[in-house]
């Protein structure tokens, strides 16, 4: 039986038993694709929340022309975000009761919270006093040509002059998780769904939605989002490389992405808000606004490319020597309850691929496995940091000297580069920082809070 947020059941065999798709099969043979486990999963979360955090430090000196900041954008900036979207959609599962609450505990709630702190803190910091009345600095810009707040529509005058519509900064991924969250049981009902949603991405930067309520991004971000749900449903996620001759390819493939992110940068001058993927053709792509869609389809392509490329060089725990105690069964990854999933085989799958499951770092015999346990249980940790690092970035702009370069230094000076070399060292470790189990414990009234109280006893129960 299906319902609302459950993909429909494929056809049986023989024996009433769901099936994949042959091509889904054939897929699986050829590449090798298949379940993954926790924590690979939650070691690519860590290796991208390190390069959202030192992208988002890093752009200041993008904004005042450097063009290896700049390289280095377009290299990340392809596939990050996507590849989050895309874990999200894998792990996602039916929305019971239960889940229902959870998703307003952890999107709507610490919106609504952050939300107010950030744009209260950036108006008064910012857009008023002695930041623009001595300083001189433009209203609400933070560095020298960015602002993280519309002066218009984001700026706190006064409750009677306020909306959520317009998310602060990084705060547009709570609400567009919410959205998608919320869109997908309709989706999986449609034909064609992938093809379908890719065709809205397109087609959404033709129209004036922009950043209300993040609805151009969650569109565009939609497919990921399917597809990462349907790797589940189907076994079929992106493959480690396992052999000389895909490590390779991989590692080749990688040098070709920071090539083309080199030569975009230097060569071609290519503004990297063409990733931001949140406003319209016209103000992204200027007087080629009309080919706004075939570009769309042409960062479709290129952002899978890079996310596969990605993927393939995060190993599974088995391939850095990751050691579990005896367990004869597993559990199923949390969430994986898609109704008209093909059963799982009968002989037991590897330890690494159980939810809750983790290797202990004190049972490893290897400093890599020790390493790679650590930065799951980081992974694991991720809103945090997602969350807090812009804080870290405004409190280092508004009470430190660290970004005065960029309003008194051309982008293309050498200074420039070494400063910001010192801050993508920065960012790592304010990420790494803010992965810590103390910190998680300080902010998690905040990001994580109770708000049991709001929900019926009786239904709390379900």
């Amino acid at each position: 039986m299906s319902g609302y947020g459950s993909a429909p059941a494929p056809k049986g065999d023989d024996n009433g038993k769901p099936v994949d798709p042959k091509w889904v099969t054939s897929l699986r043979e050829f590449t090798g694709a298949g379940t993954t486990s926790s924590e690979r999963l939650d070691v690519a979360k860590f290796v991208f929340i390190m390069l959202v955090s030192s992208g988002h430090f890093l752009e200041p000196f993008y904004k005042i022309g450097n063009r290896g900041v700049g390289a280095y954008m377009h290299a990340i900036y392809g596939f990050h975000v996507p590849a989050f979207v895309l874990i999200s959609g894998y792990v996602s599962g039916d929305l019971n009761p239960k889940r229902r609450r959870a998703l307003i505990a952890g999107t709507i709630a610490p919106y609504v919270i952050m939300h107010v702190i950030f744009s209260l803190f950036y108006t008064r910091a910012f857009c008023e006093g002695e930041w623009t009345d001595e300083r001189g600095h433009a209203e609400c810009e933070f560095v020298n040509k960015w602002a993280l707040m519309d002066p218009v529509v984001g700026r706190w005058d006064g409750w009677d002059k306020w909306t959520f519509a317009y998310p602060f900064a990084q705060m547009w991924y709570l609400v567009s998780l919410f959205t998608k969250r919320l869109w997908r049981p309709f989706a999986l009902e449609m034909r064609w769904t992938l093809a379908f949603h890719v065709c809205l991405g397109v087609l959404v930067g033709y129209t004036t939605i922009g950043r209300f309520l993040s609805i151009h991004r969650s569109t565009v971000h939609m497919p990921y989002f399917l597809c990462g749900f349907l790797m589940r449903k189907h076994r079929c996620f992106f493959p480690s490389a396992k052999t000389p001759l895909a490590k390779a390819m991989a590692v080749a493939a990688l040098v070709f992405n920071v090539g083309c992110a080199l030569m975009a940068s230097f060569t071609y001058g290519m503004r990297v808000e063409v990733w931001f993927q949140s406003d319209p053709h016209d103000e992204v792509y200027g007087s080629d606004w009309a080919y706004g869609a075939l570009y769309q389809l042409c960062l479709y392509a290129w952002t899978f490319f890079t996310m596969m490329t990605v993927f393939a060089l995060i190993p599974e725990p088995e391939q850095v020597g990751v050691k579990y105690e005896s367990i004869e069964e597993t559990l199923p990854l949390k969430g994986a309850d898609v109704e008209g999933a093909p059963a799982a085989a009968s002989k037991p799958q590897s330890a690494a691929s159980s939810r809750g499951k983790y290797g202990k770092e004190r049972d490893q015999d290897s400093v890599v496995a020790k390493v790679y346990l650590r930065c799951a249980k980081w992974g694991a940790r991720t809103l945090y940091p997602f969350v807090m690092h812009i804080a870290a970035l405004l409190l280092v702009a508004r009470y430190t000297g660290w970004y005065d370069i960029t309003w008194t230094t051309d982008g293309a000076d050498p200074s420039v580069s070494i400063h910001a070399v010192w801050t993508l060292l920065m960012a790592y470790t304010f990420t790494i920082v803010l992965s810590l189990k103390p910190v998680v414990g300080l902010f998690k009234f905040l990001l994580e809070p109770n708000i049991t109280p709001l929900f019926s006893p009786e239904l709390q129960k379900l």
